[in-house]
C-alpha cells in the first residue's frame, strides 16, 4: 500500500492592531518571530495615530540615571515602527475610536480571515471582537494582570514586590471571559526598575510565538485548556506609572542597604550531610545535619553524594571569590563526623557547578553545570575520584542551567532551566528526551515546560517516594535559593508534562541560614547546600 504524504498544517493568519505606528523594541522583536515561524504569518498591520504616553519628570529624570547605571545595550523599550520591522502583508490605518467609518474597517478586516487579532496598546478591543477566529490576544503585565502597563515591572520594583509578572491573554467574544494564553513569574530586581523591566521584556517578547505554535499545533483543544482568568482578578493593576515621590525614596534607600550589605558582610554558601533512612527534612529542620563550612573567602554549593566502596563522598561546586568562576571539588565524609580536604577533581577555563552524578551500565558520569559554554557535556570517570574524561556532548549551543537526567522506563529525560536572551535564568524549566543517555537529544514540543521562579529550576535528582516521583525545585523569591520546592509529577510524556507543589523545605526559624537550594540522597547519606550571611569583621 502506497504511503499518504500528509499535508502540513497552513499558517495561522495573524493580525496586529496597534495604537500609533512605533511601538517598543519587544513588541516589534516578539512579531518579527512570528512572521519568521513555520506556525504563523502577519497578515495585516493595523495601527492608530496616538500620541505617546506621557512620563511625569521625576521618572524621566530617573529612567535615564537608572538605564545608564543598569540598562542594556539594546533597549527593549525603544520605541520602532513596527510595519518596518515585521514582515507583513499588507497595513491598515485605523481610524479614531470616535470615527463613524468603523464599520469600514472592519469589513475589510473580516474579508482577510484572520485566526487571531492581537490588540497593542490602547486599542479598541471590543471593535476587534469577531474578526478573528480564536479572538483578540493581548500581552498583559503585573498582579492582577492589566493590558495597561506603560512601565511593565516599574511598580513591583519600586514597591519591592517579590515577584513581577506577565503573561498573553485570550478573549473570544465581547461579553465572554479572559483566559491566560500564556503566564510567566519573575523574581524582582529590587535594586533597579529599569534592570527589572529588561529582564521582563526580554523573556515576554517569546510568549506569542509560543502560544501560537502551540495553538497552531493542537487548535481548539489548546484553548479549552488555557485556564480561565476570575472576574475578581481582572481589576486595574494600578496606575500605568507609580508617581509618589516616595516611591523613588524607598528604592534609593534599598540600594543603600543593599551596598552597606555587601561593604559590611559576605554571602556564603556551605554544605550540611546526615546519615539516616529518611529522605526528608522537615519544616527545614537542620539540626541532624553536619555541615561543611568553606574557607572564608570561597563557597561551597550544589552538592551530590557518592557511595563507593563502603565510603562515601560529596562532590559539589567550589567558587573562590577571588577567581570568579568554579570548579568542582569533593569531599569524603564518615558517619562519626569526620571528612577530609577539599580536593579539586574538574576544572574548565570556564564556571562549572551542579555536578550531576549518574551511573550507566555500570560506568560514573558526571553532568556538571555549563552553562557559560553553551553546552551540556558528559564526562566519564576514567580514575575516581579525580580524573575525568568528556565523553560526549549531550547539548550544544544553549545555555542549560542545572541539567538533571531522569530515566522513565524506557525514555531518558533531562530537566534544566533554559533563559531567553537578556533574561532571569530561573524563571523556565525546559525538557528535553532522548533513547539513551549517550543518544541523541531532542527538546520537547512544549517548551519550556513551567515558567515560574517559584519552582522552575532544578534543585536536585528526581526520586520516589512511595508510588510519587518527586521533582525538587528552587524557590526564587525572595531571594536566589530561598528554599526547595517539592513537586509531583502528574505527566510526563513526549506530548505533555505536568507536576503539582507538594511540600516546601524553608530555612528554619530563628536559625543562621536564610536559604536551602539543592537536596541529594545516595544511600543513606542525604545532602544539601545552605547560605547564610556572616561578617566580614
Amino acid at each position: 500500500m502506497e504511503a499518504v504524504a500528509l499535508r502540513p498544517r497552513p499558517k495561522l493568519r495573524v493580525g496586529l492592531f496597534a495604537d500609533r505606528r512605533t511601538q517598543p523594541r519587544w513588541v516589534a522583536k516578539a512579531f518579527a518571530r512570528v512572521a519568521c515561524s513555520e506556525c504563523a504569518e502577519i497578515t495585516i498591520i493595523g495601527h492608530g495615530d496616538a500620541p505617546p504616553a506621557r512620563v511625569s519628570w521625576p521618572w524621566r529624570v530617573y529612567g535615564a540615571l537608572d538605564a545608564s547605571l543598569f540598562g542594556s545595550d539594546a533597549d527593549p523599550s525603544q520605541p520602532l515602527e513596527l510595519a518596518a520591522q515585521v514582515p507583513h502583508g499588507r497595513t491598515l490605518a485605523l481610524p479614531a475610536r470616535s470615527a463613524s467609518q468603523a464599520g469600514d474597517w472592519r469589513a475589510e478586516v473580516a474579508r482577510l480571515d484572520l485566526d487571531v487579532a492581537f490588540a497593542l496598546g490602547d486599542v479598541d478591543e471590543d471593535a476587534l471582537c469577531g474578526l478573528a477566529r480564536f479572538g483578540v490576544w493581548r500581552f498583559c503585565f503585573g498582579e492582577p494582570p492589566s493590558a495597561q502597563c506603560a512601565a511593565p515591572g516599574f511598580r513591583e520594583a519600586v514597591e519591592g514586590a517579590p515577584l513581577t509578572s506577565s503573561g498573553l491573554t485570550i478573549r473570544l467574544a465581547n461579553g465572554e471571559g479572559l483566559r491566560a494564553g500564556f503566564q510567566s513569574w519573575s523574581r524582582t530586581y529590587a535594586y533597579s526598575a529599569v534592570r527589572n523591566r529588561d529582564l521582563l521584556l526580554h523573556k515576554t517578547a517569546s510568549f506569542a510565538l509560543r502560544a501560537l505554535r502551540d495553538l497552531h499545533r493542537s487548535g481548539t483543544a489548546w484553548l479549552r485548556r488555557c485556564a480561565r482568568i476570575p472576574e475578581t482578578a481582572r481589576a486595574s493593576a494600578g496606575p500605568a506609572q507609580p508617581c509618589a515621590l516616595r516611591n523613588l525614596a524607598g528604592l534609593g534607600a534599598r540600594v543603600l542597604r543593599r551596598s552597606l550589605q555587601r561593604a559590611l558582610c559576605v554571602d556564603q554558601w556551605m554544605i550540611g550531610y546526615r546519615f539516616g533512612a529518611s529522605h526528608d527534612v522537615p519544616e527545614g529542620d537542620l539540626s541532624e545535619f553536619r555541615r561543611l563550612a568553606p574557607p572564608t573567602d570561597r563557597l561551597w554549593a550544589d552538592p551530590f553524594p557518592f557511595c563507593a566502596g563502603g565510603a562515601h563522598y560529596i562532590f559539589f561546586e567550589e567558587l573562590p571569590f577571588a577567581a570568579g568562576k568554579a570548579h568542582i571539588s569533593m569531599v569524603r565524609v564518615d558517619r562519626e563526623g569526620r571528612s577530609s580536604a577539599a580536593v579539586r577533581v574538574l576544572e574548565r577555563d570556564y564556571h562549572l557547578s551542579y555536578p550531576f552524578l549518574i551511573v550507566h551500565r555500570g560506568v560514573l558520569y558526571m553532568i556538571p553545570e555549563s552553562a557559560k559554554s553553551r553546552t551540556v557535556d558528559l564526562y566519564r570517570c576514567v580514575e575516581f575520584p579525580d580524573r575525568w574524561k568528556r565523553e560526549k556532548t549531550l547539548l550544544e549551543g544553549i545555555a542549560c542551567y542545572d541539567a538533571t537526567v531522569h530515566r522513565e522506563r524506557d525514555r531518558w529525560w533531562m530537566f534544566a532551566n533554559v533563559a531567553e536572551d537578556g533574561a532571569h535564568e530561573d524563571d523556565e524549566l525546559h525538557l528535553f528526551y532522548a533513547d539513551d543517555l549517550l543518544g541523541e537529544w531532542r527538546p520537547h514540543p512544549r517548551n519550556p515546560v513551567k515558567s515560574d521562579v517559584r519552582c522552575a529550576r532544578p534543585a536536585g535528582r528526581l526520586y520516589r517516594e512511595g508510588e510519587a516521583l518527586l521533582r525538587p525545585a528552587q524557590i526564587g523569591v525572595p531571594l536566589y535559593g530561598s528554599g526547595i520546592s517539592l513537586n509531583r509529577v502528574l505527566r510526563l510524556s513526549l506530548q505533555d508534562y505536568a507536576e503539582e507543589e507538594v511540600a516546601r523545605i524553608m530555612p528554619p526559624p530563628g536559625d543562621r541560614v536564610l536559604g536551602l537550594h539543592t537536596l541529594n540522597r545516595a544511600g543513606d547519606l542525604s545532602v544539601i547546600d545552605a547560605f547564610v550571611r556572616r561578617a566580614r569583621l
